[in-house]
């Protein structure tokens, strides 16, 4: 199912890739090579976050990188390389194998990262997240940032029709259920990140630097994050980001994990936002009084 989520969204980012882009060599290794700086243990989100950055200082510096990852707990090394290998030929690599050699030591792994700048980039070329669509566009801090986005979640609990609901009434079950949802991720976030990178690597590795910072959305105990981009106005690079996101925190953070997308593009208007947001939420029984996650106990604790 990954292999055929990656496949779509690649179909989906062609013509989009960044001519910044940098071309990466990956691999599991038994052992930290002399001539790689080692990193220390670090999750899976960890690893993701580790190898954007190095993909961001490849191409910042112009020069080639050498690192490895040492990652620890992962539940499959062999899908983490595939997704790291998916990455890098999104955004324009032309060679990229993949060993599986045991491990770095017991309950932990290595991975061997090779980055190497694309000889045709040009300096400024990766900037695909900021170019705007259309008219001008409107420029935040962090602060109204976030002010605007709660104060947009706000208005979209409020307009949720919550009555007493009668056998059958569809309707008012799944105003129910929409309240619920996001009355709960939005009453258990437990942080955020205002992120204004310019291009898209850099996007990523902030997301992923937020989540591998965040116990709660790999122990279980359970959680939301907030990541805010108000910079991010291409819809459909931001869609493409989104996507490739959403693949690697369900698929080697917790299949479990919620993550709604929110921009002021979307084609959907429930999902049309002030400013660019992601929004991962997992969700545990245990986060709310009572644990039955009914909307009587989200009242109480609001």
């Amino acid at each position: 199912r990954m292999r055929a989520m990656l496949a779509m969204i690649a179909s989906m980012t062609h013509g989009h890739q960044l001519a910044g882009s940098a071309q990466l060599r990956l691999g599991l290794a038994s052992r930290c090579a002399s001539a790689m700086a080692c990193a220390a243990s670090t999750s899976a989100a960890g690893a993701i976050a580790g190898f954007w950055d190095e993909v961001v200082l490849a191409e910042q510096s112009r020069s080639s990188r050498k690192s490895t990852l040492i990652v620890k707990g992962c539940k499959d090394d062999a899908l983490l390389v595939e997704y790291l290998t998916s990455c890098s030929e999104l955004f324009g690599s032309e060679t990229c194998s993949v060993t599986t050699a045991g491990s770095a030591t017991a309950g932990s792994s290595a991975i061997s990262l090779h980055v190497e700048p694309s000889a045709c980039a040009a300096p400024d070329a990766a900037r695909a997240a900021t170019e705007a669509s259309g008219s001008a566009w409107p420029t935040h801090s962090r602060d109204s940032a976030l002010e605007l986005m709660m104060d947009w979640f706000t208005a979209q609990l409020m307009s949720c029709e919550i009555a007493d609901i009668e056998p059958g009434d569809e309707d008012a079950i799944a105003d129910d259920a929409a309240f619920v949802a996001l009355g709960r991720s939005l009453l258990h976030t437990k942080s955020s990140l205002v992120s204004f990178a310019p291009t898209v690597q850099e996007m990523h590795r902030d997301l992923w630097r937020m989540v591998a910072e965040a116990d709660y959305l790999q122990d279980g105990s359970g959680g939301a994050a907030l990541f805010v981009a108000p910079s991010f106005s291409n819809y459909e690079v931001f869609d493409d980001f989104s996507l490739l996101a959403r693949s690697g925190l369900r698929y080697l953070v917790s299949p479990s994990i919620d993550v709604r997308v929110y921009h002021p593009l979307a084609p959907t208007e429930r999902n049309r936002s002030p400013v660019p947001t992601v929004h991962i939420y997992l969700d545990n029984e245990d986060l709310l009084a009572g644990g039955d996650g009914t909307l009587t106990s989200l009242l109480q604790d609001m």
